[in-house]
């Protein structure tokens, strides 16, 4: 009988491991958005129903199509629609359902006591379904959205369907940041919590009990604001993994690496074979700590602390470069920024989630006199979109710029695309402040000789407002690194910041 309950509880535990390792990675932290959607009215109100007395073949929008509509467009969201629209039963159905939901679509104006009950808000009003005012002035100041949507539609259609998009685009970001809900991060440092890059003395303060400060309020607003977790473990867990990884798994990863670059310059298959042994490893250790994302120190910080590169025991050329790994985790839809850069993986993660985009961090560099900004590392995804077959960027495989030829596993170098509007971002979340700016990517060779080799692997050059950018710049906040996303995603940003309560600085404006 005992025996006939461990083989049952068994058989349990296996087949709840099997659905989580099929799981789509995407709803793996949280799973189906929850909407709690309040319709005031429907269709005309006041004196707008004369129209139907005029024109009664003319078409007037219902709440069911409505809904529909924005159900096409908000995949993995489930819409919950309020029984009555009696306000008083509304907002106490909502604070009882408050820990089972992750945002408030609300067609009218809210009624004051909702912006306090802490969820996110999209207020849409019903345009000639209602009187306006004082619908802005209301929300002004409030962790709310706004739209307009009338229930007439517009004569040109595409004007009608942007309303739509627009609604649809801050539910996906309420769906982007529920899904932050649960998510855990693994970071691989021997400086724990945030490591050793940043946040950097300007951002702590010089002291160790400054920085002790400083991490606790950081771990407060992450977990408080986003209900996200960092889970530390110290660089030998990683290290002791790499040289138990099997080879011929190795290689088998390193041959699509190699078959699919266009080409190799300063590495070899010895040292492409290194860096998929990181990555196997890198792997194992995010399944063993169930966690969805990962950083590590990377590079030359890539060592146990006291130690240089090429001076740890077992590992005479070093630990191979996280470039190749992080390249492969991108392009499979995870998270892996290098230099244990929390703030940059935050944002990368938010975005990725809310619009399916990976995200280029690296370092940031500012040039007034030719009106460029330039961002560059040694990793990026090899593809723009994580979760489509489109978008490939070619790539060459190569080694680090300060490690010598045929050493230091390899990285990659990124072609990314020249021409196209990006937008540029970083969160600090101990500061509650949100950077961003928007440029367009131009071609590097056209302002200095073999571009290619200058600095980091991977980089964008980005034309904009430089001189603004160099007179707002705040390093003590933002540090030195910066993500940049294809697209103009400023204001999401803003609307971002709106929900969470960031100021968001746009740094590319001058006073």
């Amino acid at each position: 009988m005992i025996n006939q309950k461990k083989a049952k509880l068994l058989s349990i535990i296996i087949i709840g491991v099997l659905a989580y390792m099929f799981m789509p990675e995407l709803v793996r932290a949280k799973g189906i958005t929850k909407i709690y959607v309040v319709f005031t009215s429907s269709g005309l109100q006041g004196e707008a129903r004369t129209y139907q007395i005029y024109h009664p073949d003319a078409k007037i929008m219902s709440n069911e199509e409505i809904l529909g509509a924005l159900k096409e467009r908000c995949q993995g969201v489930e819409f919950i629609v309020a029984d009555t629209r009696d306000q008083r039963k509304v907002i106490e159905k909502i604070k009882e359902e408050k820990e089972s939901l992750d945002g408030v679509l609300f067609f009218g104006r809210p009624p004051y006591e909702l912006a306090s009950i802490g969820l996110p808000i999209v207020a849409v009003h019903p345009l000639w379904g209602q009187w306006q005012h004082p619908f802005f002035y209301y929300i002004k100041g409030k962790k709310l959205l706004a739209s307009v949507l009338p229930v007439i539609p517009d004569v040109d259609e595409t004007i009608y369907a942007s309303r739509l998009e627009d609604i649809a685009g801050k539910i996906k970001l309420i769906q982007g940041i529920s899904k932050m809900k649960g998510l855990r991060v693994l970071v691989v440092t021997d400086n724990p919590v945030l490591g050793d890059y940043e946040p950097s003395y300007l951002q702590t303060g010089p002291t160790k009990e400054d920085r002790k400060e400083y991490e606790k309020v950081y771990l407060n607003n992450l977990e408080e604001i986003f209900g996200t977790e960092l889970v530390t473990i110290p660089q030998k867990e990683l290290f002791g993994r790499i040289n138990k990884v099997d080879q011929k798994e190795a290689e088998k990863i390193a041959k699509k690496w190699i078959n699919e670059a266009e080409g190799i310059k300063g590495t070899n298959k010895e040292q492409i074979v290194r860096s998929a042994k990181l990555y196997l490893s890198m792997k194992e250790l995010m399944a063993k700590y169930n966690t969805q994302a990962i950083t590590t120190e990377g590079y030359c910080h890539f060592q146990p602390r006291g130690e240089g590169c090429g001076n740890l025991e077992g590992y005479p050329d070093g630990i191979p470069s996280q470039g190749l790994p992080s390249a492969q985790f991108f392009s499979d839809g995870i998270v892996a920024t290098s230099e244990t850069l929390i703030d940059a993986l935050i944002i990368q993660q938010l975005v990725l989630y809310t619009t399916g985009k990976a995200g280029f961090c690296g370092d940031f560099m500012i040039d007034p006199p030719t009106e460029t900004v330039t961002i560059g590392h040694c990793e990026f995804s090899l593809k723009l979109n994580p979760y489509s077959d489109e978008g490939k960027l070619p790539y060459i495989i190569r080694n680090l710029p300060l490690v010598e030829e045929n050493k230091g596993g390899a990285c990659v170098q990124v072609n990314l695309p020249i021409g196209k509007k990006v937008t540029v971002a970083i969160i600090n979340m101990h500061q509650k402040k949100i950077h961003v700016f928007t440029g367009k990517t131009v071609n590097g060779e056209n302002y200095f000789k073999h571009w290619v080799d200058v600095i980091c692997r991977s980089k964008l050059i980005i034309k904009t407002n430089a001189k603004a950018i160099a007179e707002n710049d705040d390093s003590e906040t933002f540090g030195n690194h910066r993500v940049a996303f294809y697209g103009d995603l400023r204001q999401m940003f803003k609307d971002l910041g709106t929900l969470i309560g960031f100021e968001v600085v746009e740094v590319d404006i001058s006073d």
